[in-house]
């Protein structure tokens, strides 16, 4: 059975700088991400992005410019040995649009598009937010099911281990 790995994007896979990535020339990977995606799907994951972009409706790019930022970030990753199967993003600021995480929308999306089980999904973020709460407030089920790793290569090298 495949397995499917959703990863955010900023902070994850490019570098977090505090604002936002309006054109491909301020897209910057982090360290090791290329490769640690390579790894990934190499070894037969589905890997997916699931990435709010809030600063097209808030006016500072738009959906055709970040076609050309992941556009950027698909060629490195490619040329790097690597892939994604699929790209979901959502252009909201308004924390009730059922696509921005941490709502469920755009996870849901991807488990569906895929025909994947949550249980076979394993979903790397940068935050240990869950929603307006930290993670010490999660359930109890829930929290045993998180890993704290410093980077994508960390992660990697966990899921890789078995």
């Amino acid at each position: 059975m495949q397995k499917l790995i959703i990863l955010d994007r900023d902070g994850v896979i490019n570098r977090d700088l505090g604002t936002y990535v309006t054109c491909p020339e301020e897209f910057e990977f982090i360290e090791g991400a290329i490769t640690a995606i390579a790894r990934l799907k190499q070894a037969g994951y589905l890997i997916a992005v699931a990435t709010n972009q809030a600063g097209i409706e808030r006016g500072y790019y738009s959906h055709e410019m970040l076609a050309a930022i992941h556009s950027k970030m698909l060629h490195d990753i490619r040329a790097g040995g690597g892939d994604i199967d699929r790209i979901l993003y959502c252009p909201s600021y308004d924390d009730n649009h059922p696509w921005r995480k941490p709502n469920a929308g755009m996870l849901t999306e991807l488990l569906n598009s895929f025909n994947i089980d949550a249980h076979e999904t394993v979903f790397i973020g940068d935050s240990d937010r869950h929603g307006n709460n930290n993670i010490d407030n999660m359930a109890e089920k829930l929290k045993k099911q998180v890993l704290f790793t410093d980077n994508l290569t960390t992660a990697a090298n966990y899921l890789l281990k078995g």
